[in-house]
């Protein structure tokens, strides 16, 4: 068998690794991206990551408003006639026509234990839920949401203080040793794709900036799997004494308190939080509003976390 010929689809940050790995393994003739975006308070017109590692590359990029009913992609892609096509978090679904035209289809990293997870943030709802353990997945796609048959996976434990950000860095890991090990012996026919189970089916809508808001009433595990999960945004946050204040680091505590949750409690120059099941929450990472990210004791030395003092 010659080099395949291989489209790479993908957006942000986490997909570049992807888009790079497989053009070590394959021959890849297109990527397909977002268009540019505005960023940042003064709104530059700014390229998705994988335009900018695919032009590295020397590797042909379009940037489709839509790929549903584009006629000029579809031909373009039938042209190239890949025998398959990579997506890795490219941000649109994929239609049925495209899906079905390279040879070995359409072939998706989805960063969960399929079924479980399927969705737009499956690393993050995977620690907001407390699990200890995840997956990388790489499946066949179909016309459903993360529904099509898996050809492999590999697993990782979920450390109790890992934040998604640490969590995707070693997912990324393990799925290009995924993509590694199993893409040829897919292609050769060595692996038949498994169909997921559908009853064991759940899902991780994408994140909104409301899923962050604090609620002290949680018990301390939950909010502390919540600051991990929504790291780092949209992060936790709340308001005390009238400024919005996220945190970012915590840690559960064996200590109780009966004042209410949310409430503040200094102990050795260390801030805690009270939480709903009256545990004690240490704040090891905060930044109040309009401030750089501190830890708990700059915070209190600073004034911005005091023994009593309640988010709201």
């Amino acid at each position: 068998m010659g080099l395949l010929k291989t489209v790479f689809m993908g957006t942000p940050e986490i997909a570049v690794p992807f888009l790079k790995k497989l053009n070590e393994l394959t021959d890849v003739k297109l990527v397909i991206t977002q268009p540019d975006k505005p960023k940042g308070r003064k709104r530059v017109l700014t390229p998705p990551p994988v335009k900018v590692e695919a032009e590295k590359l020397n590797v042909e990029v379009i940037q489709p408003e839509k790929i549903k009913k584009n006629e000029e992609l579809l031909s373009k892609l039938k042209k190239i006639n890949p025998d398959l096509i990579l997506v890795v978090a490219y941000g649109k679904i994929i239609p049925e026509n495209i899906l079905n035209l390279p040879k070995y289809g359409c072939l998706n990293i989805h960063f969960s234990a399929l079924p479980k997870y399927r969705g737009a943030a499956p690393v993050n709802w995977a620690i907001v839920n407390g699990e200890v353990i995840t997956d990388v997945c790489l499946m066949k796609m179909d016309k459903g949401l993360d529904t099509g048959p898996i050809i492999g996976c590999l697993s990782e434990k979920i450390d109790p203080n890992d934040n998604a950000e640490d969590l995707f860095q070693r997912l990324t890991e393990k799925g290009l040793k995924l993509l590694e090990t199993t893409l040829f012996d897919y292609v050769e026919g060595k692996i038949t794709p498994i169909p997921q189970i559908e009853e064991h089916a759940s899902y991780a809508p994408i994140i909104k900036k409301s899923d962050g808001k604090l609620d002290p009433n949680l018990p301390a595990i939950d909010i502390h799997n919540r600051v991990r999960g929504f790291y780092p945004w949209p992060s936790v946050f709340g308001k005390i004494n009238g400024k919005t204040m996220k945190i970012l680091k915590t840690f559960p505590s064996e200590m109780t308190s009966e004042k209410e949750p949310g409430t503040i409690v200094i102990k050795n120059g260390i801030p805690f939080m009270v939480c709903g099941d009256k545990h004690l929450l240490k704040l090891m990472v905060v930044q109040p509003e309009s401030k750089k990210p501190m830890d708990g004791k700059s915070a209190v030395n600073g004034g911005y976390l005091k023994d009593g003092d309640k988010f709201e």
